[in-house]
């Protein structure tokens, strides 16, 4: 009985340091909510997106004249539009960043308890 329940304990604590991990990883696979994206985010956001676009009328302005663009300066119009995507992408992932990752860690913690628990409770062993 005694072996048992060490073994329990064992699988109780392994569950819960796999579920913290998948808790720590939820910080950053999880989107952002409607409070992470308030104000300053649209803002800079809007920002990012304003840079870009001007950067590219910019660009397209002084390559008007030319005869015939050439196939680097047809990439870059071409992938503005990617450029403005991985700069927005890359603010989200730091703002994923600073979240706190306790409370992820927390949760997940208590997950793997749960579901060790759960297992436990309703596995039936046959002799």
């Amino acid at each position: 009985m005694q072996k048992v329940e060490q073994s329990n304990l064992g699988h109780g604590i392994k569950s819960a340091i796999i579920g913290s991990a998948i808790g720590y990883g939820a910080k950053y696979a999880l989107p952002l909510t409607s409070q992470e994206m308030d104000a300053d985010y649209r803002r800079i956001v809007f920002t990012i997106k304003r840079n870009s676009i001007e950067a590219k009328n910019k660009f397209l302005e002084e390559i008007k004249g030319f005869p015939e663009k050439s196939l680097a300066q047809d990439a870059y119009i071409k992938s503005t539009e990617s450029m403005i995507k991985h700069k927005v992408c890359a603010y989200n992932h730091a703002l994923k960043k600073i979240r706190p990752a306790l409370p992820f860690v927390v949760a997940g913690g208590i997950a793997g308890l749960l579901t060790s628990f759960v297992s436990k409770t309703f596995r039936t062993e046959v002799n």
